[in-house]
């Protein structure tokens, strides 16, 4: 299994469900990890215990100081790392911008500069998917101070959904808003902070989201993808997910995105279905792990070694990535989240199914109590005990 794979990876960032997701799996694989945490507060000693793998603590990565370069390097070095990867666009710019600073012949397992700044901006990206022949909806962009040029927007193509061009630069930050009138929208651009991204909205699709996972390297000469549709979505963040076919049309149009972007590596695709017709429109490409990497996990599909895969062609085979039977999986703490929300009548039009509670609620209470999360495997119970001793020290204790 180790013949070309790295001798040591690095995982740079914060731990949260993909980190974890990712050191679960290269651990299972006998690949040596060590965890660099990139956060303001240290990880507790008792965390890094549980983690059961080596840590460094350096904080925020500084890519302009030299001492911290070096302090960065030096740790690399000292632990044989040959290949860095992260769960964050701003920590690969970060790498970038180290890399000749780095050990030589250190690899960076992660999104190029020039891939980040098209893929940053949502209207950006449904241009690129457009080009490539994806079905994408019509869309709107408006900057801070723009509120009277959304009367460009018809009335029958309410509600909309709004999103920031660029989530990252949203001020203020928020992940979507529904808005089902032209006054809703106005009030929502007048708001933007100037200096802050603007907003894209797109047409209301009711349905369900469709999400395509993604593996390539650099050469095209192995990769897949691997389609899961979204059977609970609540405030934006999946809850529920089960293995699909994926549509011929679909996976010609995101290879040939893949090509014209040159992306390697991981990444997914969301896209959203039409309850009707059953037509799919694309949403955003993310370019890195995300939300769901534990869950494709636990559902079969081991994202983290494809991505390991990805570096060295010919080391892994698509049999060892993905299971022979894909099964549904999903987040309890986010069925129970998405529960409570629903019965308070907290949902938004976004959500998935809604307003529907007869069949919205047996699906909560199958994955609560039923359903597959790669957060609480039985065993792998250590690290999951790192993960919730990690949260309580980051949101309750005082520092």
């Amino acid at each position: 299994m180790r013949a070309g794979l790295p001798r040591c990876i690095a995982l740079v960032g914060r731990l949260g469900t993909p980190q974890l997701a990712c050191l679960r799996s290269w651990r299972r694989r006998g690949v040596p990890v060590l965890f660099v945490h990139d956060g303001p507060q240290p990880l507790s000693r008792l965390v890094v215990r549980l983690l059961g793998v080596p840590c460094v603590n350096l904080g925020p990565l500084r890519p302009g100081d030299a001492a911290f370069v070096a302090q960065f390097a030096g740790h690399l070095r000292a632990h044989g790392v040959d290949a860095v990867t992260c769960v964050s666009e701003p920590i690969s710019e970060a790498l970038w911008a180290m890399a000749a600073r780095l050990p030589p012949g250190l690899r960076l397992l992660c999104v190029q500069p020039a891939q980040v700044r098209v893929l940053e901006s949502k209207f950006a990206q449904d241009a690129t998917a457009r080009a490539a022949g994806l079905p994408t909806l019509q869309s709107w962009r408006w900057w801070p101070g723009d509120a009277a040029q959304t009367v460009d927007v018809p009335p029958q193509a309410f509600p909309l959904v709004v999103r920031p061009d660029v989530q990252r630069a949203a001020n203020p930050g928020f992940k979507l808003a529904v808005v089902k009138d032209p006054a809703a929208l106005r009030a929502l651009v007048a708001a933007l902070v100037p200096g802050s991204s603007g907003v894209i909205a797109q047409t209301l699709v009711r349905g369900p989201n469709l999400l395509v996972h993604g593996y390539r390297s650099a050469d095209g000469r192995w990769g897949g993808h691997v389609a899961f549709r979204v059977d609970v979505k609540h405030r934006g963040f999946t809850v529920r997910l089960s293995p699909v076919p994926l549509p011929a049309d679909l996976a010609q149009g995101c290879r040939r995105m893949e090509q014209a972007l040159g992306l390697c590596g991981v990444y997914h695709w969301e896209f959203v279905q039409d309850e009707s017709s059953g037509a799919a429109w694309f949403l955003d490409l993310n370019p890195r792990f995300g939300g769901t990497t534990g869950k494709v996990l636990a559902a079969g599909y081991d994202e983290p070694l494809a991505l390991l895969g990805t570096a060295q062609p010919g080391a892994l085979t698509h049999s060892q990535v993905l299971h022979a039977r894909l099964r549904p999986s999903g987040g309890k703490h986010q069925a129970l989240a998405a529960l409570v929300g629903a019965l308070r009548r907290r949902s938004t039009e976004a959500d998935y199914p809604y307003p529907n509670l007869r069949r919205l609620l047996p699906a909560l209470l199958h994955q609560l109590f039923l359903g597959r999360d790669e957060i609480l495997r039985l065993a792998d119970a250590r690290t999951g005990l790192a993960f919730a001793a990690h949260q309580i020290v980051r949101r309750w204790m005082p520092r």
